[in-house]
């Protein structure tokens, strides 16, 4: 038996790939950049802090905002120690003493000195802390979109089947997916795909070819009017949630243009400034950790979109 003729790319899915995850790499390398420079320049002062003594607090609630602890050393070296709030500062009695490190370059009358816990101390961790968020979710979003390129055609090569399918079009909330239902000989199945011309003149019904075992596989890839359609999920035995309804074929349907995908995708980023100022409360980084946050967010919500193959070309709500 002669091999099965080779499907026709989907430049569809690729492109919708590429679409989410090139905006979501730029901003990743820009939000990496800005954070390790941030990181550099709060460990700059602590790494010049070679000295360690013993000082004496001589008054507490200065500048800024109440945090300022007045301490001197027994050489008559005097400066201040920045708590990181006001509680902290107000908690620390006149004539106590800390064990404080600072840089012997500092001028004698005004020298930054700096405890474990203190302002300087808790930004740089603040910075680590987001730098190692930020790292975590380009490795994640960059290998899950490899995956998708590497995956993807390598069903090309499993054995052909048949099945009988229709489109099925599921809203949950904002997003918008189009699967394929699936009539098996071991049932119904499930597959998310992403959006293709074929796909939308599909009648329901259609035999059409699928490449993997529906019964035993995770992920098949169908064929439809010789064009594969990548799966943008696994094979499921359960119906997905949401409004689900079964779309009725356009025989005129033809490529829709990225505008419009975009317009459909930008929705779900509209949260990201609401995610921004949870980032900025819990964490307490001010307006450039919101900015960052919404930033990275934005960037993330649109790449999932992608990702998950939004439908850019639904059929009008009834």
């Amino acid at each position: 038996m002669s091999a099965p003729a080779r499907p026709r790319p989907h430049r569809r899915a690729v492109g919708q790939l590429l679409l989410g995850f090139i905006p979501l790499l730029v901003i990743e390398v820009a939000v990496l950049a800005l954070l390790a420079v941030r990181v550099s320049a709060a460990e700059r002062p602590l790494d010049a802090a070679t000295e360690v003594a013993r000082a004496t607090v001589v008054a507490t609630g200065r500048t800024p905002d109440g945090r300022g602890v007045a301490v001197t050393l027994d050489d008559s070296r005097r400066g201040k120690v920045v708590a990181d709030a006001p509680g902290d500062a107000s908690g620390v009695r006149r004539g106590a003493e800390l064990t404080v490190a600072y840089d012997p370059g500092d001028p004698p009358n005004a020298t930054r000195f700096y405890v474990n816990g203190d302002a300087a101390h808790r930004r740089l961790q603040d910075l680590l802390f987001g730098l190692t968020v930020a790292a975590l979710v380009a490795v994640v979003t960059t290998v899950l979109t490899a995956l998708r390129f590497l995956t993807r055609p390598r069903l090309r090569l499993a054995p052909a089947t048949q099945a009988t399918a229709s489109r099925v079009v599921v809203r949950q909330g904002l997003a918008v997916r189009s699967w394929l239902e699936l009539a098996t000989a071991r049932g119904v199945r499930w597959l998310p795909v992403h959006w293709a011309p074929e796909l939308a003149r599909l009648a329901p019904g259609s035999v059409i070819e699928l490449r993997g075992d529906p019964a035993g596989s995770r992920l098949v890839l169908p064929v439809v009017e010789g064009a594969e359609l990548w799966p943008s999920g696994r094979l499921r035995t359960r119906p997905p949630r949401g409004d689900r309804r079964v779309a009725e074929p356009d025989p005129e349907a033809t490529g829709t243009g990225w505008g419009r995908q975009v317009r459909g995708d930008l929705a779900p980023v509209l949260i990201a400034p609401v995610l921004g100022i949870l980032w900025a409360y819990l964490d307490g980084a001010g307006p450039g950790g919101f900015a960052v946050a919404t930033a990275l967010a934005a960037g993330v919500l649109f790449w999932l979109a992608q990702l998950l193959g939004s439908d850019p070309a639904p059929p009008a709500r009834e």
